[in-house]
């Protein structure tokens, strides 16, 4: 086939600005499915913001069905994609970067390098970081250098967090039997640099039946958000990236924190509470 050059385009002098972003969208990418990317864009696009998705691994499906196909983001490719926001001014207009799921503890070390360079184009972005570890029904299901990576690398460069309980344990490298180690936890944490930690099912031993609850921290405030607890097949996940996506969005368009996570909590029972009127193996994000 010969190649053909291209003419003059109509307009190609004309000046030509980068394309508002407001969210870095850092996290897992699936074919089938609402998690991850999946899961948080629909809920920046209802709320209004320009979000871009960068895939930390790219998968047929969760790991929760009987197969799979894909896998992590290779790390020379995840690193340029990275460099990719650099060189198109991404970096210069972002207002938040959302972190998630990782593929492996090395994306970890190369968000680390990128992270600092990113604040100093853009001294006021935002970054929150969702330490995707584990649950306690599946338990720990990343790669266990990742806890490290997360408490070492990640918490320290992060302005807000959003662990379950059990990811918290992991951090803190104890189990937290009340809210008041909970909180006590937490604040461990935002002494190495985040503003707040919202712990996602926290303390869930001493709930009352039937709810979850939500802990609030700062480092001189805890308030405790409860809301209910819908039973779900064991397929379904993506409710802790649809609550951070919703807290982000709640933030950047100026609500107070707390609020933000009622909010967002709202969005994630709405959401179940679809899921389970159409039947669906997979969260109901959308419609």
């Amino acid at each position: 086939m010969t190649a053909i050059a291209a003419g003059p385009q109509p307009g190609a002098e004309l000046p030509a600005v980068t394309v508002q972003v407001d969210v870095v969208s850092i996290q897992s990418q699936v074919v089938y499915g609402y998690v991850g990317n999946n899961a948080a864009m629909p809920v920046f696009r209802k709320a209004g913001l320009r979000a871009i998705a960068l895939p930390t691994v790219i998968l047929s499906n969760t790991p929760h069905y009987p197969t799979l196909h894909g896998g992590a983001t290779p790390l020379d490719w995840f690193q340029g994609l990275l460099q990719g926001l650099d060189e198109r001014g991404v970096t210069k207009v972002a207002r938040a970067v959302v972190c998630g799921y990782l593929g492996q503890p090395g994306q970890a070390g190369l968000l680390a390098a990128w992270l600092p360079a990113l604040r100093a184009a853009r001294p006021g972005v935002r970054v929150y970081i969702d330490p995707v570890m584990g649950d306690r029904n599946d338990g720990l299901y990343v790669d266990a250098g990742l806890v490290a990576q997360y408490r070492d690398l990640l918490v320290p460069l992060a302005d807000g967090m959003t662990p379950n309980h059990f990811e918290l344990e992991q951090m803190a490298g104890r189990t937290l039997s009340s809210m008041d180690e909970v909180v006590a936890a937490a604040r461990e944490l935002i002494a190495l640099g985040p503003q707040w930690i919202v712990v996602t099912s926290a303390a869930p031993m001493a709930a009352e039946p039937g709810t979850l609850r939500l802990a609030v921290v700062t480092r001189d405030a805890v308030s405790v958000v409860t809301h209910p607890e819908i039973a779900i097949p064991p397929s379904v996940h993506g409710t802790g990236d649809v609550f951070m996506a919703a807290v982000t969005a709640g933030l950047l368009k100026g609500v107070e924190l707390v609020q933000a996570v009622r909010d967002a909590a709202g969005q994630v029972t709405a959401a179940l509470q679809r899921t389970r009127e159409l039947g669906w193996e997979e969260l109901a994000v959308e419609g």
